[in-house]
């Protein structure tokens, strides 16, 4: 599989989506379409377009070419505890409290005496060189410039992130390889959802980036 790919390991909505596009138009898709589905309508065609106008993305993207003091992270991302058994015989509504002040507890222990991105706990950072420089901007452009029109079912577990400063903004990308997401914060602040990306660089360079620097990886980074 192509390293610059996403990791397509995730149930998708359209499963052949994760092909590469010539791969793609010699494989029959998996799902099925409906019943009675027009013809017209039963081939999928695989797309991307840039990110919307004055969007975070677009903004990042723009950032880029003038990005300064690069910072690679690796991330831990939060897992929610296991509920005690004897939960699972309490009415629908104090099981859902209870889950719900559990989990809170839980990501405030999570952070707490650590510093997290976004709620995922730092590992560890490495200032990015010149060297490395072109890797990672290259995985950023990746990342931000082409929008798929494919979605996974496939919640965002981010255990790489990327900081940059531009124009008195500090940056931070925060990549999920295995969905295939980005999210974009700008001081310190959620600019965008967990979005869809279609290439995202080469993770073995980045992840060769942070091991030259002595920062662990986390759990399930390796491609």
């Amino acid at each position: 599989m192509d390293s610059k790919r996403t990791g397509w390991t995730a149930m998708v909505f359209v499963l052949f989506a994760a092909l590469s596009p010539a791969q793609a138009a010699d494989t029959a898709p998996v799902a099925q379409e409906p019943a009675g589905t027009p013809a017209e309508h039963q081939d999928f065609k695989i797309e991307a377009s840039p990110p919307e106008p004055g969007s975070a993305r677009a903004q990042a993207l723009a950032a880029l070419d003038t990005a300064e003091r690069l910072t690679l992270y690796s991330l831990q991302p939060w897992q929610p505890p296991e509920t005690p058994e004897a939960w699972s015989k309490l009415r629908s509504s104090e099981f859902s409290r209870r889950v719900r002040e559990l989990n809170d507890s839980s990501q405030r222990e999570w952070c707490h005496a650590h510093e997290c991105i976004d709620g995922n706990r730092v590992l560890g950072s490495v200032e990015v060189g010149a060297a490395d420089r072109a890797t990672v901007l290259q995985a950023l452009r990746d990342s931000f410039a082409k929008v798929p029109n494919f979605g996974f079912a496939c919640g965002a577990q981010y255990r790489h992130a990327v900081g940059f400063f531009d124009a008195g903004q500090h940056y931070q990308a925060l990549l999920c390889y295995h969905c295939g997401q980005v999210k974009i914060r700008v001081d310190g602040k959620d600019r965008s959802g967990d979005e869809q990306t279609y290439e995202m660089g080469d993770l073995r360079a980045i992840n060769a980036i942070l091991t030259r620097a002595g920062v662990r990886l986390s759990e399930g980074a390796e491609p």
